[in-house]
């Protein structure tokens, strides 16, 4: 009772080839939409050059501190 590995190896390979055309064919696959940055955030800031991102961060946070400030200082609970 001898096991024929050749066989059995033959028959795999022959399997996983077939399994790996079917994965890689790209009728199979979906078409991927491209990510791009107006995707995550506003359209404006994606445009602006990088020191002008900076900019509006700022101006972003100093509004944000301002607006926590205002609160703190009517009583407001944060």
């Amino acid at each position: 009772m001898r096991i024929n590995y050749k066989g059995i190896i033959i028959v795999f390979f022959i399997i996983y080839i077939f399994a790996y055309a079917l994965s890689s064919c790209s009728a199979v696959k979906a078409d991927e939409p491209k990510i791009t940055c107006e995707a995550f955030i506003k359209e404006d800031i994606c445009n602006m050059t990088p020191e002008e991102q900076e900019i509006w961060f700022l101006e972003l946070l100093k509004k944000i501190l301002e607006d926590t400030i205002d609160k703190k200082k009517t009583g407001i609970e944060i």
